[in-house]
């Protein structure tokens, strides 16, 4: 009974965002509800926009170093 529910409240959802969309027109004369519908195209096109790049560059920059003073007993050395 819930994925009836839930069927039924996604129909009404679609149902109105067509509506919203202007793919449906609801129109009401003489007590008659018509529905027109219109065509919708989808494609691609070519143009020319702006697009961020990343570019990788060589700096010298400080960066933290961490050091050992006593270096009798080497630890994982490989």
């Amino acid at each position: 009974m819930r994925a009836f529910l839930l069927l039924v409240a996604l129909l009404i959802l679609v149902a109105i965002g067509l509506v919203y969309f202007g793919v449906v027109t609801v129109r009401s004369q003489d007590n008659a509800v018509t529905l027109q519908t219109h065509d919708v195209e989808v494609g691609t096109t070519t143009q020319n926009v702006q697009v961020p790049v990343v570019r990788m560059e060589n700096r010298q920059v400080a960066v933290p170093s961490v050091g050992v003073a006593n270096e009798a007993a080497p630890v994982n050395s490989q």
